[in-house]
């Protein structure tokens, strides 16, 4: 902070003393435009670097024109030119909002029209010019102070010293023009500093940033109204003040606004990326889990319209031209938006790749286990390993087999209405009825989200209904808080025979689902056999 302030108090120090103004105004007020300049060139910022360039010469042009005594050559003239016409680029180039507030300064323009009826030649085309870059101005300004922060404000004011500066010295010159030295120069020195340090990557820490606002904002009345002059010019320095001052203001509060609802957001981001844990998404699909993690990026980026993760062939939503890739340590994940972003969360996209690794990879390992992590049932996998020696059993001894299909009535309500995390614990509970009621020789089996199959050896089909209604009965008498009412199970059941083959098993497998939807249809809490 120091290195930066010790400079702008030596500046408005040498700007405003009488012995060193002249020198100020003659080498002082080029060189800081030709360093800021120079120095833009580094970050390439061509328009405000030619800007800053242009008009440096021009001014140190005029300069040792002045010390030679020579007058009227269209060097300086010509840099100028080149220093508005940059500028004119630079502003249109801003993105801009219709204006509203920013309409408080329209009546700056009048500055521009009263120089363009007093002044002649040159003076009165850069009077016309500065009428037409305020009202370019004006939408860019709104966007300045809504949207833009703390270093866009700087180049709002920068701009605001620079053409104050130049309605100013239309003013002076109308009534006879003014001297070397004139406190007016330090208005357009400072703005050049303001420009370059919000436009450069430059951190500005603590009070600094606002201490340079007010810093330019008190130059105005400084410069202009410690010097006689016309009335016109002491009423153009308190306006241009006070609609700094309130834009400042303004701008201050609607920053804070910003980081008060970034910081909503990026909570409401958080809470929904802890919610999306392996133990709570056991219910959930791949694709069901993605379209969740999309809903958790569109916290952040409402524009956020489709999410893919190429690896695993998983895209949900839509494929745009707009993609931003988000970190998942190999695999190839993409994060679609309607338009480009408009804000940035840095971290955001790190946190959400990482969350659906570990929640993809859980499934995985899921998919890839013999056991359903949740329930410690068999799952899928572990049915097709272990339904051939079920079979080879039955075969051995004449023993029938019954197939059994039961599914929780309504369950996707107490997800919705309850979270997952009692929909899971509804699942576990079923698990543990379901392990109790069969015998060591039975498969035991969550085929997927809410619904459970049983493969009964030496059962027919009234010893399954026994066991099915069995367990129907005891889950009907859990109660799993907070859920107030009783939960209930529909079933279907097939089969009752000594199986031939491996596809007459997973015939009755299919029948018994036929059957579950039957029962389904039928009102729900029912067993229906095939």
């Amino acid at each position: 902070m120091i290195p930066i302030v010790v400079p702008l108090a030596a500046l408005v120090f040498l700007g405003l003393f009488p012995l060193t103004a002249p020198l100020s105004e003659l080498w002082l007020k080029p060189l800081v435009a030709l360093a800021a300049g120079t120095y833009l060139l580094r970050f390439q910022l061509w328009p405000w670097s030619i800007v800053l360039l242009g008009l440096g010469l021009g001014d140190l042009s005029r300069s040792l024109l002045e010390m030679r005594g020579g007058t009227g050559h269209p060097f300086p003239a010509l840099f100028y030119l080149l220093g508005y016409a940059a500028l004119t680029a630079a502003v249109h180039h801003l993105p801009g909002k219709p204006p509203r507030y920013a309409l408080a300064l329209l009546p700056l323009a009048l500055g521009g029209f009263y120089g363009t009826v007093v002044l002649t030649g040159v003076e009165r085309v850069y009077a016309f010019w500065n009428t037409l870059l305020i009202l370019l101005f004006l939408p860019k300004t709104e966007w300045l102070l809504e949207t833009g922060g703390l270093k866009a404000t700087l180049v709002s004011v920068g701009l605001l010293l620079f053409l104050v500066a130049d309605w100013a010295h239309a003013l002076l010159e109308a009534q006879g023009g003014h001297p070397l030295g004139h406190p007016l120069h330090l208005l357009p020195t400072l703005s050049y500093l303001l420009w370059t340090l919000g436009l450069s990557p430059l951190p500005l820490r603590g009070f600094l940033g606002p201490g340079l606002v007010f810093l330019g904002l008190w130059s105005m009345p400084a410069a202009l109204l410690g010097e006689p002059g016309p009335l016109g010019l002491r009423l153009l320095a308190l306006y241009g003040t006070l609609v700094g001052g309130l834009g400042f203001l303004y701008a201050n509060f609607t920053a804070r606004e910003r980081i008060a609802e970034r910081q909503k957001r990026w909570g409401r981001f958080l809470e929904r990326l802890n919610r999306l844990n392996p133990r709570v998404t056991q219910t959930l699909s791949p694709e069901a889990f993605l379209l969740e993690a999309l809903e958790s990026a569109r916290e952040l980026w409402p524009e956020a319209v489709g999410l893919e993760v190429r690896a695993r062939r998983g895209l949900v939503g839509e494929r745009t031209p707009h993609a931003v890739p988000i970190p998942m340590n190999g695999d190839t994940a993409f994060l679609y938006f309607q338009t480009p972003p408009a804000e940035d969360f840095p971290g955001a996209l790190a946190l959400l790749g990482e969350r659906i690794r570990q929640v993809l990879r859980q499934m995985e390992w899921g998919a890839m286990a013999l056991q359903d992590p949740l329930t410690g049932l068999w799952n899928r996998r572990g049915l097709e390993l272990e339904l051939p020696k079920l079979l080879a059993l039955a075969s051995r001894y004449a023993a029938p087999v019954s197939v059994a299909f039961l599914d929780i009535d309504r369950f996707k309500s107490v997800n919705d209405a309850y979270g997952h995390p009692v929909g899971d614990e509804v699942l576990r509970r079923l698990g543990a009825i379901v392990q109790a009621s069969v015998r060591r020789e039975d498969l035991a089996v969550r085929y997927g989200g809410e619904e459970f199959l049983l493969v009964l050896y030496g059962a027919d089909l009234e010893a399954a209904r026994e066991v099915v209604e069995r367990i129907r009965a005891r889950f009907r008498g859990e109660a799993i808080p907070p859920i107030p009412h009783p939960l209930t199970l529909s079933a279907g059941v097939a089969g009752g025979k000594v199986p031939k083959s491996l596809e007459e098993l997973e015939d009755w497998i299919l029948k018994a689902d036929f059957a579950l939807l039957r029962a389904k249809e039928a009102g729900r809490n029912r067993v229906t056999f095939a």
